[in-house]
């Protein structure tokens, strides 16, 4: 029987997602067998279900055309931290919530308005249509938990379609394929930034002064001085401890004696690999949160977002984007009139985030 092989060091996580001598078309052909539930479930025909290449080279122009109107210095992204911040003050609850439910409202708000209308005013609210921004959102965290959700994709694209107003020359493309898998990776890291600002004192001056000052050079430096850590460095960290996907995994279509050699299906364990530098050798307490660890000569490995021909489009602009709506989250939950409260009990959970509520004090 042919077992699975699991990728751990850095060459063999490589090989993994951008292996030798693999042509395009048989790379797309992998992801999206593995991907398939994305079209049988929520009706998701972009690249990450397609195996189709001119779908995948004009999904990536659309999504470099959307960041690039809301890069870092851009009056699209001033216009975002704009969004991020009163997207916070609309789901701040009035007595109690969980915090996670909040985040996944908030940075779904902040991609909607900022990010995929940026022609609306900074100040709209969506509104009811099918669905809630609540119930929707906790419909495609239940599919990307679990595979399903019991909200139909009926209800999920004609609420999007009411929402997303500003594709008059893209209508047939579907809004499901601007909302996922984007926005689900990006809310949570935005969640896990967040809870190791709690967690962790060192992290919270650095994303609090890009809140202050939100501009490229802020994320990258340190007001501290040579040597603290930055923004930049603090989002990097949460990102090799708590990557949005832990695995990436490929059904290799390949020859048979391929597959025989590399085994039927191949893991990257990106949870794992980033415990090792981009030298292959295992770094010093690596399962601790150290932010410092980026002003490194030899940095830590970082495949969380892919590597290779099928790395996330927006892989330069989501770190800074995450640490904003983090930063404005924490600047609203200010600790005197809510707060974060942690989970009872303890114990070890698969997420940073999961138990944690925001409770209003007064």
């Amino acid at each position: 029987m042919i077992r699975a092989g699991r990728g751990q060091t850095v060459d063999a996580v490589r090989e993994v997602l951008d292996p030798p001598d693999v042509d395009m078309h048989a790379l797309l052909q992998m992801r999206a067998r593995e991907n398939r539930r994305l079209d049988q479930v929520l009706g998701i025909t972009s690249t990450f279900a397609s195996e189709d290449e001119r779908t995948h080279e004009e999904d990536i122009r659309r999504v470099e055309r959307l960041l690039s109107v809301v890069n870092l210095e851009t009056t699209g992204w001033r216009r975002l931290v704009k969004v991020a911040e009163r997207s916070v003050f609309q789901f701040l609850p009035t007595a109690s919530c969980e915090f996670a439910t909040f985040i996944r409202c908030v940075t779904f708000h902040t991609w909607i308005v900022g990010v995929l209308n940026p022609n609306d005013p900074q100040n709209r609210e969506l509104q009811q249509v099918d669905l809630t921004v609540e119930e929707i959102t906790n419909a495609i965290f239940e599919f990307s938990e679990h595979g399903q959700t019991n909200v139909s994709p009926t209800q999920i694209h004609n609420t999007l379609g009411q929402w997303i107003t500003s594709r008059e020359d893209d209508l047939d493309y579907r809004a499901i394929n601007l909302i996922f898998p984007l926005y689900d990776k990006l809310w949570r890291l935005v969640a896990a930034t967040v809870i190791c600002a709690q967690c962790y004192p060192v992290s919270r001056n650095p994303l609090l002064d890009f809140c202050e000052n939100p501009t490229r050079r802020q994320f990258t430096i340190s007001m501290g001085g040579t040597g603290d850590s930055s923004a930049a460095d603090v989002v990097n960290e949460v990102l090799r401890l708590h990557p949005p996907i832990e695995q990436i995994s490929r059904p290799y279509g390949l020859p048979r004696w391929q597959a025989m050699l590399k085994c039927h299906v191949q893991t990257a364990d990106i949870k794992a690999v980033h415990e090792y530098d981009e030298g292959g050798s295992r770094m010093r307490e690596p399962r601790e949160f150290m932010p410092e660890r980026w002003q490194n000569e030899v940095k830590p490995a970082m495949f969380a977002f892919g590597e290779g021909k099928l790395r996330c489009p927006a892989h330069g602009w989501v770190p800074a984007a995450a640490a904003l709506i983090a930063a404005k989250v924490m600047d609203g939950i200010d600790g005197v009139r809510l707060r974060m409260e942690r989970p009872s009990g303890g114990g070890d959970t698969r997420y940073n985030w999961e138990g944690w509520t925001v409770r209003r004090v007064r």
